[in-house]
């Protein structure tokens, strides 16, 4: 497999990569939130952090605001 087909093959499905991604979020949002412990929270603001580098085109979430209202 060489690298043309993989460019291809991404810029055909890039539509549903972020709908699965964006899926996998929300679904991971709705276990967070029906959990008592902080530690999934935590957790899931890294996956947050690592996947909106490459979805979000605007970065206006404040980290630090979130961590603190959790506390």
């Amino acid at each position: 497999m060489n690298i043309d087909t993989i460019v291809l093959w991404v810029k055909t499905n890039v539509p549903s990569i972020i709908h699965f991604i964006t899926g996998v979020i929300a679904i991971a949002s709705v276990i967070v939130k029906y959990t008592p412990t902080l530690k999934d929270d935590a957790f899931l603001l890294k996956v947050i952090k690592f996947l909106g580098r490459y979805i979000a085109l605007n970065r206006t979430v404040d980290d630090n605001a979130i961590r603190n209202a959790k506390k």
